[in-house]
């Protein structure tokens, strides 16, 4: 299998020298639906961000198919979706997602794409209004649309289902299970153990900034059981 990130000895602590996380080491495989979980404050969000380089200052290296993530080309592989969005007042859905899609195309094919995603995200009643001002739900979909508007291979997520209603997250999860079919990568952090079960390929959980499992998952398998299991065991090991 083809890995679409390595992450390599990755350290990112805070002023207190004590949170963030601890030469940390993993790998994203091509085409799978990768769970990365831990409790609040275990450092999955630090690591999202390092890994996106929203965070550049940090120790170790971080390849995106094989190319360090600071790179241009590498970014470009990349579709994020943090966990607290923020969006222009002043933008309308339509305009929000063709400013993104002329980064990457001519001012027709940017407008033909954003029409498609509007109508594949089945967002035409919501074309013309703020997302600003939107439900949370409707602010997933409309970020969900720009990540893959210039057609990433990877779709990064931080917390992708808070606030989210169990119609809303059923509804997210089919349409990232669905872009991993077309051969793309998701790498998602979430609670929502139990609910992803049926889509992971595989998991890495983090535990207070270490890494104690990375590697395949039985997809239908029960997620929730198999992370307190592996926190178990864990902490029986660090015990000894």
């Amino acid at each position: 299998m083809k890995k679409i990130v390595e992450i390599k000895n990755l350290t990112k602590l805070y002023n207190d020298q004590k949170s963030g996380i601890k030469n940390i080491s993993f790998d994203i495989y091509e085409g799978k639906f990768h769970a990365f979980i831990g409790s609040n404050g275990s450092g999955k969000t630090t690591t999202i961000k390092s890994l996106v380089n929203a965070y550049s200052k940090f120790q170790g290296e971080i390849l995106i198919n094989g190319i360090l993530n600071t790179n241009a080309s590498a970014k470009s592989l990349i579709g994020y979706i943090p966990e607290h969005p923020k969006f222009p007042p002043f933008f309308t859905t339509w305009d929000y997602l063709y400013a993104f899609a002329l980064l990457n195309y001519n001012k027709q094919e940017a407008s033909e794409k954003v029409d498609k995603l509007i109508k594949q995200f089945k967002l035409e009643k919501l074309k013309d209004l703020k997302p600003f001002n939107f439900s949370s739900g409707q602010k997933k979909k409309v970020l969900l649309s720009q990540s893959i508007i210039n057609d990433p291979k990877i779709l990064i997520m931080d917390e992708p289902t808070a606030n989210l209603d169990p119609l809303a997250r059923r509804e997210l999860f089919e349409i990232l299970n669905s872009y991993k079919e077309l051969g793309n990568t998701i790498f998602i952090s979430t609670h929502e153990l139990f609910e992803i079960s049926r889509f992971v390929d595989y998991v890495t959980i983090i535990h207070l900034g270490d890494i104690i499992y990375s590697g395949p998952f039985l997809k239908n398998s029960n997620l929730e059981e198999f992370y307190f299991q592996k926190l178990k065991e864990h902490k029986k090991n660090y015990e000894k």
